[in-house]
């Protein structure tokens, strides 16, 4: 599942010089139910399944166990629509707009709206919670990114140097970028999943089982059909498979919870666990059986685990098994070769060919999710193993404050009676500089 963000902006310079627009979202119909809250919030439906006022105000109250600050009061709309308007697995948008203004230096956000699709699929609460806690990621993130950094995290030439960037430790990697990227690789994006990871509702990290298809296999049962999306957080905490989890990044939790609610919070994730490779076995001519063990220290009572598997080009994992602390920390995955009387029976794993990688997600406290090092393996050929750890985020430094340069900004030397180009131009550099001089300063 994919979520996408689109943004328009206003933009005041000298108070009429210069107006630049965008594009914002069309009108898809009448509305069939709506409520609006005593906050002032609006929840409307074009979705017939989603036409019980009830319901609308279950949502606007689901919206609320996110962890959240004055921001909210920003925030005046959840429009809900049958389709998928902006194509098949985006499941949602943030729209906002800001207003900015040089003279003086100064942005401010304006109210914004979240629309979720597919309401004929996802008709109860719990089914919208994920995608809906996304969405307000990106309201937060961008709400208190324009409150601390002064300029929202979509500015394509200053994201870099916003708080989030720098203490993400992606100011400086090339992968990473407001558009033009993967979809997982976009700062909003991560933002957005990290705010789901840290502050998301008990809705939103609601764990999905999934048995292993190996032992039901092994135990002479027919493997039970799975299905799994994004959506499911215990499958993918975070779109991005190749970066750390939100619970590496140091200071992330406390800076956001400070600007939210005032408070410094207590983050206590689960400790890391470690994943081990214990042993494999031929399965005739069918390929090889790996046999997975896990364990942690001071692992917590209320733990819950969840294998996944997924190869380099993949963008899904895909749930190999789930656990509880009390459960065995084992499991088997790849083909079964076993008699049953006088037949022999032979399951396959779709998917358990060529080289895959292995990842151990750990559930605690709130939803909050620690991951383990991971292993790579070659199904051909499995006596190597890679143990890949993730490299520690290291908050990128603010530069030194620049030099004021020394040189002109105005050119009226312009033919032809351009000399008004000239003037704004020159306003707008001598602006520029002063704009980029005392943000150093001030930082």
């Amino acid at each position: 599942m994919t979520r996408n963000l689109v943004r328009s902006m206003t933009v005041l310079l000298l108070v009429s010089l210069l107006f630049l627009g965008g594009a914002r979202a069309e009108a898809k119909g009448s509305a069939v139910a709506e409520y609006t809250d005593p906050d002032g919030m609006t929840v409307k439906s074009f979705s017939p399944s989603w036409k019980d006022t009830a319901k609308l105000k279950a949502l606007h109250d689901e919206l609320y166990q996110n962890v959240h600050g004055d921001e909210i009061k920003l925030l005046n709309e959840i429009d809900i629509y049958d389709d998928y308007p902006q194509g098949d697995g985006v499941a949602g948008q943030y729209i906002f707009s800001t207003i900015a203004s040089v003279l003086p230096i100064k942005q401010k956000m304006q109210p914004g709206k979240i629309e979720l699709y597919g309401g004929q699929e996802h008709q109860t609460v719990a089914s919208f919670a994920h995608t809906l806690s996304h969405e307000y990621g990106h309201h937060v993130t961008h709400y208190y990114t324009l409150l601390q950094d002064g300029f929202p995290l979509t500015d394509e030439s200053k994201w870099k140097d916003t708080t989030y960037a720098r203490m993400r430790g992606l100011s400086h990697d090339s992968r990473v970028a407001v558009d033009g990227v993967d979809h997982r690789w976009q700062i909003a994006e991560i933002a957005a999943e990290d705010y789901v990871q840290l502050f998301g509702s008990p809705n939103a990290h609601a764990p999905t089982e999934f048995a292993s298809r190996v032992e039901q296999a092994l135990q002479g049962k027919e493997p039970s059909a799975m299905s799994w999306s994004a959506s499911m957080y215990n499958i993918q905490p975070q779109e991005n498979l190749s970066l750390p989890l939100a619970s590496q990044v140091p200071g992330l939790y406390e800076w956001l919870h400070k600007l939210m609610t005032g408070t410094d919070g207590s983050y206590k994730p689960p400790g890391q666990p470690v994943l081990n490779l214990a042993s494999y076995t031929k399965q005739g001519d069918v390929g090889y059986q790996l046999q997975f063990t896990w364990h942690a220290e001071n692992e917590p009572k209320n733990v819950q685990y969840t294998l996944v598997t997924y190869t380099d080009s993949d963008l899904l994992a895909e749930p190999i098994v789930t656990r509880e602390a009390g459960q065995k920390h084992e499991v088997r995955y790849g083909p079964v070769v076993t008699r049953r009387g006088a037949y022999i029976y032979t399951y396959q794993e779709p998917s358990a060919k060529g080289v895959r990688h292995f990842k151990l997600y750990a559930f605690g406290d709130n939803g909050w999710v620690s991951e383990s090092p991971v292993l790579t393996v070659d199904m051909n050929n499995p006596s190597s193993v890679q143990v890949e750890t993730k490299d520690k985020i290291t908050p990128v430094a603010r530069p030194a404050v620049p030099e004021m340069k020394d040189e002109p900004v105005f050119d009226f030397k312009v033919g032809n009676g351009r000399w008004l180009e000239g003037l704004v131009g020159g306003l707008k550099s001598a602006i520029d500089s002063i704009t980029s001089f005392l943000r150093s300063v001030l930082s």
